[in-house]
């Protein structure tokens, strides 16, 4: 029966009489959330998105574990006042979208005037864009098939469920749509809103949305000026 390793960073099933000082790839450190830059205390690479950061590869060969955390893991937020952990040479930083709390904070107040805007779209027109919009999906959903491997790991956020071929791409996927929000000790998904002060517990949470799985992490393109 294949056990469920609880190495950060891996969450791989392996089998016991299989396992070796080189079978799983982990974070021996703890996370760390500091001035939106989420990362692990043992490795430099550090990241604005959420997603990125726990896809972020283990930095440390070792055996696989099936033992949970004694304690809980607890991420290390730091400020410019007193950051605990310092380290020397260039970070490797991703740059991910924008939260939601940015993206409000750029929106204009709810108190400024409101103005319709009128879209006029020919029948013709409609119809070609219709046809358009399900050849890309289409396209799109194609590539992403092709591309995912056994073994891969969905990628919408709470989703948990691993890649073994066509019949996984046909099941539900019970993910969070959402963004991920630390606020005064609390994780929560802004989507749902379920507060915990525990990362394992957070991490756990069901998603709570139906839709599809995601195998190819999407790409955000830079708007054209």
């Amino acid at each position: 029966m294949a056990l469920l390793c609880y190495n950060k960073g891996c969450g791989n099933r392996f089998d016991e009489d299989k396992n070796s000082d080189e079978a799983c790839l982990y974070h021996p450190g703890v996370p760390i959330f500091h001035d939106a830059l989420k990362g692990w205390s043992c490795c430099k690479k550090r990241t604005t998105d959420f997603s990125e950061f726990l896809s972020i590869k283990g930095c440390s060969r070792g055996r696989h574990s099936n033992e949970k955390p004694q304690e809980p893991l607890r991420p290390e937020v730091t400020s410019e006042k007193g950051d605990t952990l310092l380290h020397t040479g260039p970070e490797i930083i991703y740059q991910g979208p924008k939260s939601a709390e940015a993206l409000k904070k750029e929106r204009p107040s709810s108190d400024e005037p409101k103005s319709k805007l009128s879209v006029k779209v020919s029948p013709s027109l409609a119809q070609v864009l219709e046809k358009l919009d399900i050849s890309n999906k289409e396209e799109a959903k194609k590539k992403e098939i092709e591309a995912a491997v056994p073994g891969t790991r969905c990628k919408n956020s709470g989703c948990k469920t691993v890649y073994q071929g066509p019949e996984t791409d046909a099941e539900t996927c019970c993910h969070h749509p959402g963004a991920p929000v630390f606020h005064e000790g609390y994780k929560y998904w802004n989507c749902c809103c379920i507060k915990t002060t525990d990362f394992n517990a957070f991490l756990d949470q069901k998603g709570c949305t139906i839709g599809k799985h995601c195998w190819v992490r999407k790409q955000v393109r830079p708007a054209q000026s």
